[in-house]
């Protein structure tokens, strides 16, 4: 006797579950998430911190090409956002109007 997949019907509810939901802003530039997403540590691990938060991609590229471990651990026990360097100002600015999935190559900083 063939067994039926009881699973298939808990499969689908649960993706529909998921097309439902609203998807989650980026922690940088606050756009809805696309399909890729980097979980990103605000205070580095090597810094003791545990906290994941999810960006995009691009975004996380640039954090990491504007700042040190040691200038992130900075930023968040000071309270300042990251938006209050200038380069990463101008490229929350310019890319406010891109698509989710967008993805283009990030100048090096530091």
């Amino acid at each position: 006797m063939a067994r039926k997949n009881r699973d298939a019907d808990w499969l689908d509810q649960e993706a529909a579950a998921q097309e439902s939901q609203p998807a989650e802003p980026c922690w940088l530039c606050g756009r809805p998430l696309g399909k890729t997403v980097d979980r990103f540590h605000p205070i580095p691990k090597s810094r003791g911190g545990r906290d994941t938060v999810p960006v995009h991609p691009i975004c996380r590229e640039t954090i990491d090409a504007n700042f040190s471990a040691s200038e992130l651990v900075r930023h968040a026990q000071m309270g300042i956002p990251l938006t209050d360097n200038e380069t990463v100002a101008r490229f929350v600015k310019w890319i406010a109007n891109k698509p989710a999935d967008f993805h283009s190559a990030t100048k090096g900083g530091r």
